[in-house]
Protein backbone atom coordinates (compact mmCIF):
# COMPACT_ATOMS: atom_id res chain seq x y z
CA UNK A 1 0.00 0.00 0.00
CA UNK A 2 1.12 3.57 -0.64
CA UNK A 3 1.55 6.07 2.17
CA UNK A 4 -1.76 7.71 1.19
CA UNK A 5 -3.56 4.36 1.21
CA UNK A 6 -2.33 3.75 4.76
CA UNK A 7 -3.65 7.16 5.88
CA UNK A 8 -7.12 5.96 6.94
CA UNK A 9 -5.67 3.09 8.93
CA UNK A 10 -3.21 5.33 10.75
CA UNK A 11 -5.71 8.10 11.50
CA UNK A 12 -8.32 5.64 12.76
CA UNK A 13 -6.11 5.23 15.84
CA UNK A 14 -6.15 9.01 16.51
CA UNK A 15 -8.91 10.79 18.44
CA UNK A 16 -9.39 14.15 16.70
CA UNK A 17 -10.77 15.66 19.91
CA UNK A 18 -7.38 15.07 21.51
CA UNK A 19 -5.73 17.21 18.85
CA UNK A 20 -8.26 19.98 19.55
CA UNK A 21 -7.37 19.71 23.25
CA UNK A 22 -3.66 19.85 22.39
CA UNK A 23 -4.21 23.02 20.34
CA UNK A 24 -6.13 24.71 23.15
CA UNK A 25 -3.52 23.74 25.75
CA UNK A 26 -0.68 25.03 23.61
CA UNK A 27 -2.37 28.41 23.13
CA UNK A 28 -3.68 28.89 26.67
CA UNK A 29 -0.78 27.28 28.64
CA UNK A 30 -3.38 26.72 31.38
CA UNK A 31 -5.49 23.60 31.96
CA UNK A 32 -8.68 25.31 33.19
CA UNK A 33 -8.66 28.06 30.54
CA UNK A 34 -7.99 25.51 27.79
CA UNK A 35 -10.88 23.39 29.05
CA UNK A 36 -13.26 26.37 29.05
CA UNK A 37 -12.13 27.33 25.54
CA UNK A 38 -13.33 24.03 24.07
CA UNK A 39 -16.27 23.54 26.48
CA UNK A 40 -14.75 20.72 28.52
CA UNK A 41 -14.67 20.24 32.27
CA UNK A 42 -11.31 20.52 33.98
CA UNK A 43 -11.24 16.76 34.78
CA UNK A 44 -12.06 15.95 31.15
CA UNK A 45 -9.18 18.14 29.96
CA UNK A 46 -6.83 16.45 32.44
CA UNK A 47 -7.93 13.09 31.06
CA UNK A 48 -7.33 14.32 27.48
CA UNK A 49 -3.82 15.46 28.43
CA UNK A 50 -3.11 12.05 29.96
CA UNK A 51 -4.19 10.36 26.73
CA UNK A 52 -2.11 12.79 24.65
CA UNK A 53 0.96 11.99 26.71
CA UNK A 54 0.38 8.31 26.11
CA UNK A 55 -0.27 8.84 22.40
CA UNK A 56 3.00 10.73 21.87
CA UNK A 57 5.01 9.10 24.67
CA UNK A 58 6.05 12.56 25.88
CA UNK A 59 5.17 14.89 28.76
CA UNK A 60 4.07 17.53 26.14
CA UNK A 61 3.17 20.21 28.74
CA UNK A 62 5.17 20.78 31.94
CA UNK A 63 3.56 22.61 34.85
CA UNK A 64 5.64 25.64 35.94
CA UNK A 65 5.09 28.85 37.90
CA UNK A 66 4.46 30.57 34.55
CA UNK A 67 1.85 28.10 33.36
CA UNK A 68 2.05 24.87 31.42
CA UNK A 69 5.07 25.15 29.16
CA UNK A 70 5.28 22.99 26.02
CA UNK A 71 8.00 20.40 25.66
CA UNK A 72 10.33 20.53 22.63
CA UNK A 73 8.19 17.85 20.95
CA UNK A 74 4.96 19.80 21.62
CA UNK A 75 6.51 22.91 20.05
CA UNK A 76 7.46 20.92 16.95
CA UNK A 77 4.01 19.35 16.71
CA UNK A 78 2.03 22.54 17.20
CA UNK A 79 2.37 24.15 13.77
CA UNK A 80 1.58 20.89 11.97
CA UNK A 81 -1.42 20.14 14.16
CA UNK A 82 -2.74 23.70 13.81
CA UNK A 83 -2.34 23.59 10.01
CA UNK A 84 -4.21 20.28 9.87
CA UNK A 85 -7.05 21.55 12.07
CA UNK A 86 -7.37 24.75 10.02
CA UNK A 87 -7.55 22.80 6.78
CA UNK A 88 -10.16 20.45 8.23
CA UNK A 89 -12.22 23.37 9.50
CA UNK A 90 -11.97 25.04 6.10
CA UNK A 91 -13.09 21.85 4.34
CA UNK A 92 -16.12 21.51 6.62
CA UNK A 93 -17.05 25.19 6.28
CA UNK A 94 -16.90 25.06 2.49
CA UNK A 95 -18.92 21.86 2.27
CA UNK A 96 -22.29 23.54 2.56
CA UNK A 97 -23.93 26.61 1.11
CA UNK A 98 -25.24 29.44 3.23
CA UNK A 99 -28.95 30.34 3.10
CA UNK A 100 -29.43 33.35 5.39
CA UNK A 101 -33.20 32.95 5.49
CA UNK A 102 -32.78 29.45 7.00
CA UNK A 103 -29.58 29.74 9.02
CA UNK A 104 -29.42 30.00 12.81
CA UNK A 105 -26.02 31.49 13.59
CA UNK A 106 -24.34 34.18 15.67
CA UNK A 107 -21.54 36.24 14.12
CA UNK A 108 -18.90 37.75 16.40
CA UNK A 109 -17.68 41.07 14.96
CA UNK A 110 -14.95 43.32 16.33
CA UNK A 111 -15.57 46.99 15.51
CA UNK A 112 -13.96 50.36 16.27
CA UNK A 113 -16.06 52.29 18.79
CA UNK A 114 -17.11 55.09 16.44
CA UNK A 115 -18.58 52.58 13.97
CA UNK A 116 -20.70 50.61 16.44
CA UNK A 117 -23.59 53.09 16.50
CA UNK A 118 -23.62 53.22 12.71
CA UNK A 119 -23.13 49.53 11.96
CA UNK A 120 -25.30 47.82 14.58
CA UNK A 121 -28.67 49.26 13.43
CA UNK A 122 -27.78 48.51 9.80
CA UNK A 123 -27.01 44.87 10.57
CA UNK A 124 -30.22 44.46 12.56
CA UNK A 125 -32.31 45.94 9.74
CA UNK A 126 -30.49 43.82 7.15
CA UNK A 127 -31.49 40.56 8.81
CA UNK A 128 -34.75 41.15 10.68
CA UNK A 129 -36.92 40.11 7.71
CA UNK A 130 -34.59 38.19 5.41
CA UNK A 131 -32.55 36.28 8.00
CA UNK A 132 -34.48 35.99 11.28
CA UNK A 133 -32.16 33.30 12.65
CA UNK A 134 -29.02 35.43 12.32
CA UNK A 135 -27.75 37.39 15.32
CA UNK A 136 -24.65 39.49 16.01
CA UNK A 137 -22.31 39.84 18.95
CA UNK A 138 -20.62 43.19 18.31
CA UNK A 139 -17.48 43.75 20.36
CA UNK A 140 -15.31 46.81 20.71
CA UNK A 141 -11.94 46.00 19.10
CA UNK A 142 -8.81 47.98 20.02
CA UNK A 143 -6.71 47.18 16.96
CA UNK A 144 -3.76 49.23 15.76
CA UNK A 145 -2.15 47.04 13.11
CA UNK A 146 -2.89 43.95 10.96
CA UNK A 147 -0.73 41.66 13.09
CA UNK A 148 -2.71 42.64 16.18
CA UNK A 149 -5.96 42.11 14.23
CA UNK A 150 -5.12 38.52 13.30
CA UNK A 151 -4.15 37.76 16.90
CA UNK A 152 -7.39 39.25 18.24
CA UNK A 153 -9.44 37.32 15.68
CA UNK A 154 -8.01 34.12 17.12
CA UNK A 155 -7.95 35.06 20.81
CA UNK A 156 -11.53 36.39 20.89
CA UNK A 157 -12.78 33.91 18.28
CA UNK A 158 -14.05 36.75 16.10
CA UNK A 159 -15.59 35.96 12.73
CA UNK A 160 -14.63 39.36 11.37
CA UNK A 161 -13.03 42.62 12.47
CA UNK A 162 -13.54 46.08 10.99
CA UNK A 163 -10.73 48.49 11.71
CA UNK A 164 -8.32 51.00 10.19
CA UNK A 165 -4.64 50.56 9.36
CA UNK A 166 -1.85 52.84 8.21
CA UNK A 167 -0.65 50.00 5.94
CA UNK A 168 -2.53 47.15 4.30
CA UNK A 169 -2.30 43.62 5.71
CA UNK A 170 -0.29 40.91 3.99
CA UNK A 171 -2.13 38.04 2.32
CA UNK A 172 -5.66 37.87 0.98
CA UNK A 173 -7.82 37.61 4.12
CA UNK A 174 -8.91 41.24 4.16
CA UNK A 175 -10.96 43.67 2.08
CA UNK A 176 -10.29 47.41 1.91
CA UNK A 177 -13.64 49.12 2.37
CA UNK A 178 -12.57 52.76 1.95
CA UNK A 179 -9.83 55.29 2.64
CA UNK A 180 -10.21 57.91 5.35
CA UNK A 181 -8.11 61.02 5.89
CA UNK A 182 -6.90 62.42 9.19
CA UNK A 183 -8.22 65.83 10.30
CA UNK A 184 -7.84 68.08 13.33
CA UNK A 185 -10.74 68.65 15.71
CA UNK A 186 -10.97 71.61 18.07
CA UNK A 187 -13.48 73.99 19.63
CA UNK A 188 -14.78 76.53 17.13
CA UNK A 189 -15.02 79.22 19.82
CA UNK A 190 -11.23 78.99 20.21
CA UNK A 191 -10.04 78.37 16.65
CA UNK A 192 -12.78 80.11 14.68
CA UNK A 193 -14.66 79.33 11.49
CA UNK A 194 -11.85 78.58 9.06
CA UNK A 195 -10.76 75.56 7.01
CA UNK A 196 -7.29 74.88 8.43
CA UNK A 197 -4.99 75.34 11.43
CA UNK A 198 -1.58 76.94 11.12
CA UNK A 199 1.49 74.99 12.21
CA UNK A 200 1.69 77.10 15.38
CA UNK A 201 -1.97 76.50 16.18
CA UNK A 202 -1.38 72.78 15.66
CA UNK A 203 1.82 72.36 17.67
CA UNK A 204 1.34 74.85 20.54
CA UNK A 205 -1.85 73.67 22.30
CA UNK A 206 -2.13 70.46 24.32
CA UNK A 207 -3.34 67.41 22.38
CA UNK A 208 -5.65 64.52 23.08
CA UNK A 209 -4.18 61.47 21.37
CA UNK A 210 -6.23 58.59 20.08
CA UNK A 211 -4.26 55.48 20.98
CA UNK A 212 -5.38 51.87 20.73
CA UNK A 213 -2.27 50.36 22.25
CA UNK A 214 0.05 51.41 25.06
CA UNK A 215 3.23 49.82 23.71
CA UNK A 216 3.10 51.19 20.16
CA UNK A 217 4.03 54.69 18.95
CA UNK A 218 1.03 56.79 17.96
CA UNK A 219 0.68 57.30 14.20
CA UNK A 220 0.63 61.11 14.45
CA UNK A 221 3.68 61.14 16.74
CA UNK A 222 5.62 58.95 14.31
CA UNK A 223 4.89 61.35 11.47
CA UNK A 224 5.89 64.39 13.50
CA UNK A 225 9.12 62.69 14.56
CA UNK A 226 10.14 62.25 10.92
CA UNK A 227 9.80 66.03 10.52
CA UNK A 228 11.71 66.83 13.70
CA UNK A 229 8.52 68.06 15.40
CA UNK A 230 6.74 67.15 18.64
CA UNK A 231 3.41 67.84 20.27
CA UNK A 232 2.35 67.88 23.92
CA UNK A 233 -0.04 65.00 24.60
CA UNK A 234 -1.96 65.49 27.84
CA UNK A 235 -4.55 62.74 27.42
CA UNK A 236 -4.45 59.39 25.62
CA UNK A 237 -7.66 57.44 25.04
CA UNK A 238 -8.84 54.68 22.71
CA UNK A 239 -12.45 55.94 22.88
CA UNK A 240 -13.56 58.44 20.26
CA UNK A 241 -16.93 58.90 21.98
CA UNK A 242 -15.19 60.60 24.92
CA UNK A 243 -13.56 63.31 22.79
CA UNK A 244 -16.41 65.86 22.81
CA UNK A 245 -16.45 65.81 26.63
CA UNK A 246 -12.67 66.29 26.79
CA UNK A 247 -12.23 68.89 24.03
CA UNK A 248 -15.31 71.12 24.22
CA UNK A 249 -14.67 74.49 25.86
CA UNK A 250 -10.87 74.07 25.85
CA UNK A 251 -7.98 74.88 23.53
CA UNK A 252 -7.05 71.19 23.27
CA UNK A 253 -7.12 69.56 19.85
CA UNK A 254 -6.96 66.04 18.49
CA UNK A 255 -6.24 64.32 15.20
CA UNK A 256 -8.74 61.66 14.15
CA UNK A 257 -10.20 60.21 10.97
CA UNK A 258 -12.80 62.20 9.04
CA UNK A 259 -15.57 59.59 9.53
CA UNK A 260 -15.30 59.82 13.32
CA UNK A 261 -15.01 63.61 13.25
CA UNK A 262 -18.23 63.86 11.25
CA UNK A 263 -19.98 61.87 13.97
CA UNK A 264 -18.81 63.81 17.04
CA UNK A 265 -18.75 67.41 15.77
CA UNK A 266 -22.42 68.10 14.92
CA UNK A 267 -23.56 67.48 18.50
CA UNK A 268 -21.00 69.81 20.09
CA UNK A 269 -19.10 73.09 19.64
CA UNK A 270 -16.32 71.17 17.89
CA UNK A 271 -15.44 71.43 14.23
CA UNK A 272 -12.89 69.92 11.88
CA UNK A 273 -9.81 71.67 10.52
CA UNK A 274 -7.32 70.65 7.92
CA UNK A 275 -3.97 69.81 9.50
CA UNK A 276 -0.89 71.83 8.47
CA UNK A 277 0.95 68.52 7.96
CA UNK A 278 0.17 65.91 5.33
CA UNK A 279 -0.74 62.60 6.91
CA UNK A 280 -1.12 59.42 4.89
CA UNK A 281 -4.74 58.23 4.59
CA UNK A 282 -5.93 55.33 6.70
CA UNK A 283 -7.23 52.11 5.15
CA UNK A 284 -10.51 50.96 6.68
CA UNK A 285 -10.70 47.20 6.19
CA UNK A 286 -12.65 44.15 7.15
CA UNK A 287 -10.32 41.32 8.06
CA UNK A 288 -10.77 37.62 8.89
CA UNK A 289 -8.79 34.46 9.62
CA UNK A 290 -7.48 32.25 6.82
CA UNK A 291 -9.45 29.28 8.11
CA UNK A 292 -12.67 31.23 7.45
CA UNK A 293 -11.70 32.30 3.96
CA UNK A 294 -14.06 29.76 2.35
CA UNK A 295 -16.84 29.97 4.92
CA UNK A 296 -19.98 30.93 2.94
CA UNK A 297 -21.46 32.58 6.03
CA UNK A 298 -18.46 34.89 6.33
CA UNK A 299 -18.73 35.68 2.61
CA UNK A 300 -22.36 36.69 3.19
CA UNK A 301 -21.45 38.81 6.22
CA UNK A 302 -18.69 40.58 4.31
CA UNK A 303 -21.17 41.45 1.56
CA UNK A 304 -23.65 42.88 4.08
CA UNK A 305 -20.94 45.10 5.61
CA UNK A 306 -19.67 46.18 2.18
CA UNK A 307 -23.22 47.20 1.25
CA UNK A 308 -23.50 49.16 4.49
CA UNK A 309 -20.39 51.20 3.64
CA UNK A 310 -21.61 51.83 0.09
CA UNK A 311 -25.01 53.01 1.29
CA UNK A 312 -23.21 55.54 3.50
CA UNK A 313 -21.39 56.86 0.45
CA UNK A 314 -18.14 55.11 1.32
CA UNK A 315 -16.38 52.21 -0.38
CA UNK A 316 -13.79 51.74 -3.07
Amino acid sequence: MSDTQNLSQRLSRVNLNLLVAFHALYQERHLTRAAARISLSQPAMSHALKKLRGQFDDELFIKTSEGMQPSPLASRLYLRIETGLLQLDEAIASSHSFHPEKEVREFRIGVMDFMINELAPYLVNAVKEQAPGISFNILYAKISNPEMAYRLLQEQELDLAITQFEYLPQGSCFERLYEDKLVCVGDESVYGDKPALSKAEFLSPPHVALSHREDEPILVNKKLATLGLTRKVVVKTPYIATLPFILAGTNMITVINQYAADLICPSSTLRTYQAPIDFEPLHVCQIWEARKNDDPGIHWLRTVIRNCMQEKGLGV
